[in-house]
C-alpha cells in the first residue's frame, strides 16, 4: 500500500495523528539513545585500557622526580663542604663567602706616660719602637730606626721647644711635632703626606704638652696641662672641639696614659706626697687611685703597660730604681736599671706587646734597655750625644 494511501486511510478513521506522533516520537528516542549508549559501552569495554594508561604515567612522573631528587643529591655531594644552608636547597647557587676574621683593631704604644703611637687597623703585634732623639741646638730629628724603619734625620723645631710627637694624621706612624711655648702652638709635620699645620692652644710660657688620644679615635690630640691650676686643655681630633677639666693640684706631675684598656688616654696625676695616682678613667669618666708604698715622694712617674695586657701599669722611677704595680695582678715590683741620673725611655723595643724598662744615658748617648722578650737581656745601643732629649716611638720612615 502506497504511503499516500494510508495517510489518506488514517485520516478518515482518525486516528492517523497519534499514531503518526508516536511513531515519530519512538523513532526520536531511537535516535537519542543510542549514541549515548554507544559512548558508555565504549568505554565500558576499554576500561582496562583507560586504567593502563593512567598508571604508565603516574610510573613515568615517579621516576622523574624520582631521577631529579638522585641528580640533585648528586650535585649537593660534589659541593664544597662549607657551602650554606642555601645550597641545601639549591646546590646551583653559590655560598657566601666566608666571614671576616676578627682582628685587632689597634695597638697602642707608649713612652713613659705618653700615648706615642698608635699601629692602624689589622695590627696583630706591636711592631718595634725605633730609637730616636731631638736636638734641640738645631731642631734635628735623628730616628735609628728598627726592623720595618731606616736611619732618618730631619730638621723641624728650633732651641725653644718642646718634642711633642704623636700619630696626629692617624697613619701609624708617629709625626715630627713641636710646642713653641713663646707663641703657644703646636707644629706638626704629617707622615702621611709631608705637609705640616699649626695649632694654636693655651697661653703663652703657661702650659706644657701633654699629646695623647683622649677621644679614641686612632689619633693623638693636642693637649697641655697648666701646673698653676691643674688645668688640662684638649682639642679633640674628631671633632676638632675643645674642652677643659681640672685634675690635679699643686705640686702634682702628670702621668696620662691608658689606664682602663678603652683605647683612650685617661687624665692622670702622681702625687708624691701621697704616694698615689689618681686616675680619671675615660671608661666610665670616674676616678681611681693607685698606691705605691713603696716608692719615693720625688719620684718620676713612668706608667706604662709593662705586662703587656692593654693597659698601662702604675709606676714611678726613683734614681735607678723602678716600681711597677701590674694591672694585671695588683703585685707591686721594684726593678734596679741602671744608673741614678739616667734618663727613663721605656718603650716596647722588641716587639712583644709589653713595654721594656729602658734608660737613655746623656753622658754617652747611650740606651740600654732591658727586653722582656729576651729573658730581660740587655741591648746597648749608642745613639745620641751629650744635651739631646729622647723621643723613642714607631716613626716608621
Amino acid at each position: 500500500m502506497s504511503r499516500r494511501k494510508r495517510e489518506s486511510i488514517a485520516a478518515a478513521s482518525g486516528i492517523g495523528l497519534g499514531l503518526s506522533n508516536s511513531a515519530e516520537s519512538n523513532n526520536q528516542i531511537e535516535q537519542n539513545e543510542r549514541p549515548k549508549t554507544g559512548v558508555v559501552s565504549y568505554l565500558r569495554a576499554r576500561l582496562w585500557l583507560v586504567g593502563l594508561i593512567a598508571v604508565l604515567s603516574l610510573g613515568a612522573l615517579g621516576a622523574g622526580l624520582k631521577y631529579l631528587e638522585e641528580d640533585s643529591k648528586r650535585e649537593i655531594a660534589k659541593a664544597p663542604k662549607d657551602r650554606s644552608m642555601l645550597s641545601s636547597v639549591n646546590p646551583f647557587v653559590p655560598a657566601p663567602p666566608p666571614p671576616p676574621t676578627m682582628q685587632h683593631s689597634k695597638s697602642y704604644i707608649y713612652a713613659g706616660s705618653r700615648l706615642l703611637a698608635v699601629e692602624d687597623a689589622n695590627a696583630s703585634a706591636v711592631p718595634p719602637a725605633d730609637l730616636a732623639i731631638w736636638r734641640p741646638s738645631n731642631g734635628l730629628w735623628c730616628v735609628f730606626g728598627g726592623p720595618g724603619s731606616t736611619q732618618t734625620i730631619f730638621g723641624w723645631g728650633n732651641n725653644s721647644d718642646v718634642p711633642a710627637p704623636g700619630d696626629y694624621d692617624g697613619d701609624g706612624k708617629t709625626d715630627f711635632a713641636v710646642y713653641r711655648k713663646s707663641m703657644a702652638t703646636f707644629w706638626i709635620m704629617k707622615s702621611s703626606d709631608n705637609t705640616y699645620y699649626a695649632v694654636t692652644q693655651g697661653t703663652i710660657d703657661l702650659d706644657v704638652p701633654v699629646p695623647g688620644d683622649y677621644d679614641g679615635d686612632g689619633k693623638t690630640d693636642t693637649a697641655l696641662f697648666r701646673a698653676s691650676n691643674s688645668t688640662w686643655h684638649i682639642v679633640k681630633s674628631s671633632d676638632s672641639s675643645g674642652y677643659n677639666f681640672t685634675w690635679g693640684a699643686s705640686g702634682d706631675k702628670t702621668a696620662q696614659a691608658d689606664y682602663d684598656g678603652d683605647g683612650k688616654t685617661d687624665a692622670a696625676i702622681w702625687r708624691g706626697n701621697e704616694l698615689n695616682f689618681y686616675i680619671l678613667k675615660s671608661s666610665d669618666n670616674n676616678w681611681t687611685y693607685a698606691y705605691l708604698g713603696t716608692a719615693a715622694s720625688a719620684d718620676t712617674p713612668v706608667s706604662a703597660d709593662y705586662d703587656g695586657d692593654g693597659k698601662a701599669d702604675p709606676a714611678t722611677l726613683s734614681g735607678n730604681n723602678w716600681i711597677i704595680k701590674s694591672s694585671s695582678t695588683g703585685t707591686i715590683t721594684p726593678v734596679q736599671w741602671q744608673n741614678v741620673n739616667d734618663i727613663p725611655v721605656p718603650n716596647d723595643y722588641d716587639g712583644d706587646g709589653k713595654v721594656d724598662i729602658a734608660s737613655w744615658r746623656n753622658s754617652n748617648g747611650n740606651w740600654y734597655i732591658r727586653q722582656s722578650a729576651h729573658g730581660n737581656s740587655l741591648r746597648n745601643v749608642a745613639w745620641g750625644t751629650a744635651g739631646d732629649i729622647p723621643v723613642p716611638a714607631l716613626y716608621r720612615r
